[in-house]
Order: structure tokens, then sequence, then C-alpha cells
């Protein structure tokens, strides 16, 4: 089986991490894409962070009917802090096959300094999807893989402020959580 693990905090899920999954299960024509909503990630403050039982619900609403998608709650499972290397085995464990990872290029500016990440590195194929450059614009190192993908600049902590300062964030998520999110972020 050919497949991809897709994690982040999804703080919120919005169209670009739809798009990025859509595009990067046909580039990479995977068998299926595993959605990985951290649980408590490493390199992001929790203060500004929904709670996880919340991103995941969004983001099952948000990949319902989408071919191909396995949204997982291991990292919820697992508990502590959610290290990339600790996802990348459990489903190598599971399935028996190297794994596609798909990063965005802010991730990938980083990546030199996750946990484990040479052991990464070997385990899977690192993927980086474009946010800033375009992939033969990307300066990639130690084996990171620039996906040939238009470039995605919609990202969650834009749409927090967003809703923050009162402002629309209608065409930046889907429709079915634009009330949720304003519960849950308008209140910052």
């Amino acid at each position: 089986m050919k497949y991809g693990i897709f994690g982040g905090s999804f703080n919120p899920i919005h169209n670009g991490h739809i798009i990025i999954i859509q595009l990067a299960l046909e580039y990479l024509n995977l068998d299926k894409l595993f959605v990985v909503p951290a649980y408590k990630p490493p390199h992001k403050s929790s203060e500004n962070l929904a709670p996880f039982e919340k991103r995941y619900e969004w983001v099952s609403k948000c990949l319902e009917g989408i071919q191909k998608i396995d949204l997982s709650d291991f990292e919820r499972k697992k508990g502590g802090l959610s290290y990339t290397i600790d996802t990348v085995e459990h489903f190598i464990e599971k399935t028996g096959e190297k794994p596609y990872l798909l990063i965005g290029e802010d991730m990938a500016e980083m990546f030199h300094k996750w946990h484990r990440y040479q052991e990464i590195l070997e385990k899977a194929t690192v993927c980086v999807y474009p946010r800033y450059h375009f992939p033969s614009e990307m300066k990639l190192e130690g084996g990171l893989v620039a996906l040939n993908l238009p470039l995605i600049q919609i990202s969650s902590s834009d749409i927090r402020k967003r809703l923050k300062e009162g402002r629309s964030v209608r065409g930046f998520v889907p429709d079915i959580i634009i009330e949720e999110l304003l519960e849950v972020y308008s209140k910052e």
C-alpha cells in the first residue's frame, strides 16, 4: 500500500489543508492518506490551541466524503507530546510500509530542530508542499523532497487573527465549521 501521513495542529483546519490533501493524494498517487491531528504539538504554544476534541471534530467534518482519507487519533491515544517520529513508527508498524510524510514549507525550514529528525528522514519520504516559494525556488536540505504543487498561503494563524478581529473567514475555511470557530477563537 502506498500511503502518506499528514499531521498538524489543524488549529483550525482550513481550505488550504483540504486542497493540499487532495493534491497530494493525486500527485503522489496514494492509496491512502492518514490525517493525524496533533494532540500536543511540541513547537506550538498551548495558550492559542483549541482543545484536541474540537480540532479533531472539525477535521472530521471537513474531510467527510473525501476518498482515500483515514482520520487518525493515534496521537491522542498515545498521549504526551506529539512527536512525528512516534507517528511515523506507528504507521510503519501498522502497514509494514515506509510512508510519505507531508509537511509545509514553513515546517521544512525548521525540520532540523524536530525531535529525532534524522530517523524521520530514514523511515519516511519527507515531502514538502510550497507555502511561500515555487517548488523550483525552495531551498531544501537533507533529503526533503519538494512537491511540484501550487502555492497554498492560507494559514491557521491568519484565520485565528481574522476571527479575533471580527473579520469574515468565509472562503478560508469550510462553511460547516465557521460558527464553531467563532465560538472558540473570537473569545481569545
